[in-house]
């Protein structure tokens, strides 16, 4: 390799102060292989598995989750699925290890497909290159700032409207609010609506640096400079706006979105990513790299067709549907149709119903300020946050409403 890298001792050594970083290389093309593992021998690279199976990808999935590599040297020849495919199962991992595609060539559609679903670094021969080393230097300096953290990885959990209007961006701020007060852990509210984000001034933040910002800041971020990039509102919430006009054209948004995420992962307990409306192409870029999506409907027509729509769209995206949490907003006290009938109109179960209460939503933000937190609504959108959160919800003195509250499907 020509120098050393950062993170790379003289005498070709990789090595981090509390764990020896390891990797497992699984590349099905032999020639590549063999040249891939010339040198990361010749660098040092501790090897859990020179060779793992890539003939199915469930049995390789299955082999790094016992191994439990930081780094995985994924090539891409010969593979028996789509790249994408298998970088989004192996990004599923917990621990998450961190993917370098391996390709016989530099083609940039294969390298927007699979950084898009999670791969972290890109390669292909020559290997010995500075781009090579690099590239290995920004994987090994990632992994060791991952075995630094001293708490484990968060919670990602993405909101989006099936239409305009739903009310994605009141749950997200409110259920926000929530967390960071019941659970006292840094909570962030990212806002991902390119379109008419309006999450920070529902929060009230004054904010100088937008979404825009951080990506373009991506490669030299650290929590030091993230801090200065933040913005935090009456609440306590860290909230992260929207740019104003659309991002800068030199911000590659679909390839530094699910880095940024993983960087939000590792230092918050729960970060909640307001989305906008319908299938948007950010929804489509942090897809394999969230934990839940919250689909927020209402019970009108138009809006529940919509929502079946986006259901599907999700399915044939091999979306897990455990993943997807389906929501009715601003229900009546007198719905026409009942649950069990929505249920089986929607082919999907409801998780929570919030009740329509638009007159105090609108006197809140009128003040502006978020609804009152003992009030029904915010009592209700409380409990479904820490259902959502896997927190048990506040007990109240009222007549029951069923499991935490909502009548809503676990």
């Amino acid at each position: 390799m020509n120098g050393t890298p950062e993170g790379i001792s003289d005498e070709g050594d990789i090595s981090l102060p509390d764990k020896q970083i390891a990797a497992a290389v699984g590349v099905p093309e032999p020639k590549l292989r063999r040249q891939l593992l010339e040198v990361l021998r010749k660098a040092g690279v501790p090897l859990l598995e020179e060779n793992c199976d890539t003939d199915n990808l469930d049995e390789l999935v299955a082999s790094l989750e016992r191994l439990r590599p930081d780094i995985v040297f994924l090539g891409l020849p010969g593979l028996p699925t789509d790249a994408a495919l298998a970088v989004a199962r192996i990004s599923t991992l917990k621990p998450t290890p961190r993917i370098v595609a391996v390709n016989d060539s530099a083609d940039a559609e294969t390298i927007l497909k699979v950084m898009r679903a999670g791969a972290a670094e890109f390669i292909y021969p020559p290997f010995i290159s500075t781009a090579f080393d690099d590239a290995l230097r920004r994987v090994v300096i990632d992994c060791g700032r991952a075995h630094h953290q001293e708490r484990s990885t968060g919670s990602i959990v993405g909101f989006v409207s099936a239409k305009g209007g739903c009310g994605a961006t009141t749950l997200a701020c409110h259920a926000a609010s929530h967390l960071r007060r019941a659970t006292k852990k840094e909570v962030l509210l990212a806002d991902l609506d390119l379109a008419s984000g309006i999450a920070s001034t529902i929060m009230q933040t004054m904010a100088r640096y937008t979404l825009d910002d951080a990506l373009q800041n991506l490669h030299r971020m650290d929590l030091k400079l993230w801090k200065g990039l933040v913005a935090i509102g009456p609440s306590g919430v860290d909230v992260l706006p929207a740019p104003a006009d659309n991002p800068s054209p030199a911000t590659p948004i679909s390839r530094k979105l699910p880095p940024l995420l993983r960087f939000w992962r590792m230092h918050y307990e729960l970060t909640l990513l307001d989305l906008g409306h319908g299938l948007a192409q950010p929804l489509v870029d942090v897809l394999d790299a969230i934990d839940t999506l919250v689909l927020v409907t209402t019970n009108e027509v138009l809006a529940l067709k919509q929502a079946k729509q986006m259901i599907q769209a999700l399915a044939a995206r091999n979306f897990g549907a455990n993943r997807l949490k389906l929501v009715v907003n601003r229900m009546p006290k007198r719905a026409p149709i009942q649950l069990p009938e929505l249920e089986k109109v929607m082919g999907h179960p409801i998780y929570a119903e919030i009740p329509n209460d638009y007159q105090r939503l609108n006197d809140a933000y009128s003040e502006p300020r978020l609804v009152d937190s003992n009030s029904e609504l915010g009592t209700t959108i409380g409990e479904f946050a820490s259902k959502l959160a896997g927190i048990a919800a506040t007990e109240r003195k009222a007549k029951p409403r069923g499991l935490f509250g909502l009548r809503g499907k676990k």
